[in-house]
């Protein structure tokens, strides 16, 4: 609690208006033990001192905690705190992860809430990775998503360890939906074995992160942000089945053969180099080629080869909105085909991000990369790069698919990208878009 009451205290000493503090704060993320500090009410007392400090500090307080009702169960919660100590609004964590099962009762709901500085949202760590939290924050009005996070991963230090919303689906989110995301990570370690990858950041609506911090120090980090903007999301007009699709619980196919083959890509027109092109893509065994300069009906020719292989194609512009490619997914698509992708630099992490929150392999296809801000590539169903051509030159290259992995929807041990998805929680998202 020192920590925290701290962190309150030097926030407003740097003039903010709002503090953000990590998920879980309070007694701590990894609950080992059901019983709290203090007893069944401690959680309670907890949060009347934060908002205590709230208002001796007289700031704005968003702040992760551990809350237990008087049943006994305990909810993951960001909790928002007003400078005269009242508290606004409360959410739960909805998109548990892992071990978050053993001892937290998910959420059903993401709103949005009034405050002085304009309609604002939370979502919580994990929450990042299911596009319709956040979407749905910025369609009810949110033109600032608080997140207290507890962002983990391993590596030789903190420095190294990956994640991928401190990669690249923050600045994601934020793109897609037209919104400032402050989020906040824990650093250090809990108990030897879970370990946090720090770097808490803020990022404005175009995906800059304006403002970071290391991954193993704690520290307080700020930034001048314009209130009560209006959020612009990116969308798209919608088909009847991707409406459809974004309305149904996933259903996992029936067992089957998942095809494992070598995918061969080959970006831009080679003229007279492209039959050796191809050949040389055939010699590193290449079981079916796409080739840029050629339309979406050679794509589906060439990718029918592979014998059980599901495939859905997004064209243009289609994939910087999150629901053409999570409809292909509840549909049971296996390998998203994005075609035509822009030149745009943001490209590459908006590949990865749709991979890695559907659990689906995305192969992008850049048909004049003139300029080299976007690639060819194939991302897999775990949001890593698996081949990708030359930046800005007519060029090929060959990666393994094996679809079993894009069958598998579990992210980790007792979170499943679909089965955890609560599509009545966000039935207003169905609607008629029209293309910005």
């Amino acid at each position: 609690m020192h920590d925290v009451l701290a962190g309150i205290a030097t926030s407003a000493g740097h003039d903010a208006k709002i503090a953000v503090l990590p998920e879980c704060s309070y007694p701590g993320y990894v609950l080992l033990k059901r019983a709290f500090p203090g007893g069944a009410g401690g959680s309670q007392r907890a949060l009347a001192t934060i908002a205590e400090a709230a208002r001796r500090n007289s700031i704005d307080v968003c702040i992760g905690i551990a809350l237990q009702s008087s049943d006994g169960s305990v909810r993951n919660e960001a909790v928002y705190i007003d400078r005269d100590g009242r508290i606004v609004a409360r959410y739960a964590k909805i998109f548990l992860w892992n071990f978050d099962r053993r001892w937290f009762v998910p959420g059903r709901s993401a709103d949005v809430f009034d405050t002085s500085y304009g309609t604002l949202g939370m979502m919580i760590c994990a929450d990042g990775r299911m596009p319709e939290i956040a979407r749905s924050l910025a369609a009810r009005g949110a033109w600032l998503i608080l997140d207290p996070t507890a962002w983990v991963g391993v590596g030789a230090s903190y420095a190294r360890m990956p994640n991928p919303q401190v990669e690249f689906m923050m600045r994601v989110r934020a793109r897609e939906n037209g919104v400032w995301i402050a989020a906040a990570d824990k650093c250090g370690s809990e108990h030897g074995t879970v370990h946090y990858v720090g770097c808490s950041m803020i990022v404005a609506p175009d995906g800059e992160q304006v403002s970071r911090a290391p991954a193993e120090l704690p520290s307080v980090i700020a930034a001048d942000v314009p209130t009560a903007r209006a959020p612009k999301p990116f969308v798209v007009t919608l088909t009847p089945a991707q409406r459809l699709a974004l309305r149904a619980a996933y259903r996992k196919a029936r067992p089957a053969s998942a095809p494992r083959f070598r995918l061969g890509l080959l970006q831009g027109a080679l003229g007279k180099r492209r039959a050796t092109a191809l050949a040389a893509l055939r010699a590193q065994g290449a079981d079916a080629i796409v080739e840029s300069a050629r339309g979406a009906a050679a794509a589906r020719k060439a990718l029918a080869r592979i014998r059980g292989l599901r495939t859905v194609v997004v064209e243009n512009a289609a994939m910087f909105a999150p629901e053409p490619a999570r409809a292909a997914a509840v549909r049971g698509a296996d390998l998203i085909l994005w075609r035509n992708a822009p030149d745009r630099d943001d490209v590459r992490d908006t590949a990865r991000t749709r991979a890695l929150e559907n659990r689906v392999f995305v192969v992008v296809v850049v048909a004049r990369p003139a300029k080299g801000a976007a690639t060819s590539l194939v991302a897999d169903p775990d949001g890593r790069v698996l081949g990708e051509a030359l930046a800005g030159e007519a060029s090929g290259f060959v990666a393994l698919v094996d679809a079993s992995a894009a069958r598998d929807k579990r992210v980790v041990p007792g979170t499943d990208a679909m089965a955890d998805r609560i599509p009545k929680a966000f039935a207003h998202l169905d609607a008629k878009r029209s293309a910005s």
